[in-house]
């Protein structure tokens, strides 16, 4: 669980550390803080089979827990209780993130997607069945643009993927069928993407506000309810960040009636190193660059920040 301060929270079982807690206590049943995290602002979390992974606002991938299949993207087989930076990931723009029961699929700003971990049933969708120990991309899906990704979590019955391109208002599948999983009557193992035969996949293009009606239809659909039921395990941008609408209002409105809720936005806001680092981003994209050696954030934006709250003195104070 993210709190709204932007810290990470986990509980629950964690014999292979997936937990990220530093520690491989078999059972944890209170929250503890995820440490290595502190101080990122994330976006989103995911949990698998026994392995976790997180995205942060500016794209960064850290993944932490079980390793046999190489679901961790970092090159090894070796487990981790820490979050551990997926450096091949570093300029791929991630904006989502779903992890199965041992692989582990991950979404760019452009719609591609890459995958990795257990390739056994298929599910990495590389028209094969070898794990893949580093993030690949999915060349099947090449050009597609991708809109959402889900995989399945559940051991040995739900080892397969699918994912939505908005632009075709299609579902494709792959990996594992033996359950009627992928959507209709296939091979065992589908080792590529392919389309569904389902009323969702209307094989219409979407246009303009059709777009609305094409994403809607994906989670209306009774089969595309498996969408709804794998992306639950994902939580998505709740951090606190600062918003000019916001600031403005913190400015034109300080009265002691509404007093009281600007202090406790800003308390959580700037008594938090992730709020700080996700409310100054570079924007259009630039942010996508951060790494050790660039910051990600965008200084001229603190700059105006300060001059702006300068003309409020109580709220400047208060900062």
């Amino acid at each position: 669980s993210v709190c709204e301060g932007g810290e990470l929270f986990t509980w629950g079982q964690n014999a292979c550390g997936q937990l990220g807690v530093g520690s491989r206590t078999t059972l944890i049943l209170q929250p503890q803080p995820v440490g290595r995290l502190k101080g990122i602002s994330l976006a989103q979390i995911a949990a698998g089979g026994a392995h976790s992974a997180a995205v942060s606002l500016s794209g960064a991938v850290y993944s932490w827990g079980k390793n046999d299949f190489g679901q961790l993207g970092l090159g090894d087989t070796k487990d981790r209780n820490c979050p551990s930076y997926v450096g091949a990931l570093e300029h791929w723009k991630t904006v989502f993130i779903s992890c199965g029961a041992d692989h582990t699929a991950v979404l760019s700003k452009e719609g591609l997607v890459c995958t990795f971990g257990a390739g056994g049933a298929g599910q990495l969708g590389h028209n094969s069945t070898r794990n893949e120990l580093m993030p690949r991309v999915v060349a099947e899906l090449w050009g597609a643009r991708v809109s959402q990704v889900a995989c399945g979590r559940w051991e040995s019955t739900n080892n397969h993927t699918l994912v939505y391109v908005p632009s075709l208002d299609k579902v494709y599948s792959f990996g594992s069928g033996k359950e009627g999983q992928l959507g209709d009557e296939r091979e065992p193992n589908q080792l590529i993407p392919l389309p569904i035969n389902s009323p969702v996949n209307t094989g219409k293009s979407c246009q303009g506000n059709d777009h609305c009606r094409c994403v809607q239809s994906v989670f209306t659909c009774n089969l595309v309810n498996i969408f709804m039921h794998f992306t639950q395990n994902s939580y998505l941008n709740g951090i606190a960040i600062l918003k000019d609408d916001e600031v403005d209002a913190w400015i034109s409105d300080s009265s002691s009636q509404h007093w009281r809720i600007i202090k406790k936005n800003i308390k959580v806001i700037f008594s938090s190193e992730a709020c700080i680092n996700g409310s100054f981003l570079e924007k259009r994209d630039k942010h996508f660059k951060t790494s050790k050696e660039v910051s990600g954030v965008d200084m001229s934006e603190v700059q105006r920040f300060y001059e702006k709250i300068s003309k409020k003195p109580k709220v400047l104070q208060e900062v």
